[in-house]
């Protein structure tokens, strides 16, 4: 059984990830955490505080970028790594001000997100995504948002990160699209690209049993590529 480490999008929180673990069983013994700070480096350290000695991460989105730099700090304790729409990437300047648009009109923001996080089709985990951040909260939202917009660009350190990674993404990402998905990937020695038809943002949301069966399988092949 692989120990695993959940980190949940932007203004997401446990339920991203309920029923691709579900389907996982007994393959994963699963914990998610949180840690909403401002800075990323300051998230990135208290996860390794309350982390089991050796684990898989996965993140999604913000998550990912929080998972990304926590392996590229201590990659001799992490056995496996799974990216979803993240970009390492510096945030570009003059993007939408996101975390003051939290602070201000949260419900304005998240509804406006709940039109983007996935494909337009998934209605149902629309309105799960909007139930989430509304329990995650503005102000939550709002130190993850800042965080992202003060991320560090770690492209040039990808070609040394040798830990195993799944990168999946979906191929209607309103977000981040496929094309950076696949340059993540081919920046990382050691990555599967898997892409999802019909899934957006979070493809744990909308496509568990899919999401849940590309882990398992990667999960194994790296086993066997050990023993």
């Amino acid at each position: 059984m692989t120990k695993a480490v959940f980190i949940p999008a932007l203004l997401c929180d446990a339920e991203l990830y309920r029923d691709t673990i579900a389907a996982l069983g007994d393959r994963v013994q699963a914990e998610i955490t949180m840690s909403p700070k401002p800075r990323l480096e300051d998230s990135v350290a208290d996860i390794l505080a309350r982390a089991p000695e050796r684990f898989a991460l996965v993140g999604t989105s913000y998550g990912g970028n929080l998972a990304l730099a926590v392996a590229l700090a201590a990659p001799e304790r992490i056995s496996a790594l799974w990216l979803m729409g993240c970009s390492p990437a510096a945030q570009p300047a003059g993007g939408p001000d996101l975390a003051g648009g939290l602070d201000a009109t949260p419900d304005a923001v998240i509804d406006m997100l709940a039109g983007l996080v996935v494909h337009k089709d998934a209605t149902a985990a629309a309105a799960t995504f909007k139930a989430m951040a509304h329990r995650v909260g503005g102000a939550a939202g709002a130190n993850q948002a800042r965080a992202l917009v003060a991320r560090p660009d770690v492209t040039a350190q990808l070609a040394g990160l040798h830990v195993p990674v799944l990168v999946l993404w979906g191929e209607a990402d309103a977000l981040v699209p496929v094309a950076v998905g696949r340059a993540l990937a081919d920046e990382l020695p050691h990555a599967h690209f898997h892409v999802l038809k019909g899934c957006g943002h979070l493809p744990t949301l909308e496509k568990p049993a899919e999401s849940a069966a590309l882990f398992a399988e990667f999960l194994e092949q790296e086993q066997h590529h050990h023993h």
